[in-house]
């Protein structure tokens, strides 16, 4: 739908009221288990490839949370919750809900127990915490267990193995787009490769390359077209001109 929040329109500031983690430490799943990573039901990896690319990261952190916490939402019929107290199918504690429950599919309604609006939600939370610069950082904020960070990183490992790219994919070849401010570009993925050039919004440039993961970011190549420079840049900073 039209409305459905991207990270650049709804990204909420960490609130400084002492916010519980998402999933707390005890999830309703055992984050050192060792089972074999199952498959992604279609509709969630819809929304987490949606998600990845509204937000401008890797859809695959996501589906790892989504599969570590609930096994998409095979554990929480009727929307159980954890012995922490944590529900939905990407265990978020309610405090937590309060301040980065988004409306993911623009019903009106924020609902903790809906994929819909829990995935996006999940979005909201881990860039507030960090991602996708610091991933880390990022998985630790949801869940304080490091088992549960490498649990995390491993699985999503598995699913850009299974399922491609984790990259947003967001664009496609063809094309055209413009930064949303100020933005650099390089000459190849990575935030220490050399500036070619500063792009500015109302610049337009056309995809020609990517997605390319990198240092924590989703890059697309570019020939920016009224300058004639190609280069690399950042999901997170492109809109569709």
């Amino acid at each position: 739908m039209n409305d459905t929040p991207k990270r650049r329109t709804v990204l909420k500031s960490i609130a400084s009221t002492g916010i519980a983690t998402v999933g707390f430490i005890s999830t309703l799943t055992d984050p050192s288990r060792a089972d074999s990573t199952g498959d992604i039901p279609s509709h969630y990896l819809d929304q987490y490839r949606r998600t990845g690319d509204n937000w401008g990261f890797d859809w695959t952190y996501l589906a790892g949370v989504g599969w570590v916490e609930t096994h998409h939402g095979q554990y929480v019929d009727g929307c159980a919750e954890s012995s922490a107290g944590a529900r939905g199918p990407m265990q978020f504690m309610p405090a937590t809900w309060d301040a980065y429950g988004v409306d993911g599919d623009g019903d009106g309604d924020t609902d903790i127990c809906d994929y819909r609006d829990a995935i996006p939600s999940a979005a909201n939370y881990l860039t507030a915490s960090g991602a996708p610069d610091n991933w880390d950082d990022a998985l630790y904020a949801y869940n304080h267990s490091w088992n549960y960070v490498n649990h995390v990183k491993d699985t999503a490992a598995v699913y850009r193995d299974r399922y491609g790219s984790g990259g947003g994919g967001g664009f496609n070849d063809g094309d055209q787009v413009e930064p949303t401010t100020g933005l650099n570009t390089r000459h190849r993925p990575g935030v220490d490769s050399e500036i070619l050039a500063t792009m500015e919004p109302g610049t337009v440039g056309e995809i020609m390359n990517g997605p390319e993961n990198k240092d924590g970011y989703t890059w697309w190549g570019v020939h920016w077209l009224d300058d004639d420079i190609w280069g690399w840049s950042v999901e997170r900073y492109l809109t569709r001109a």
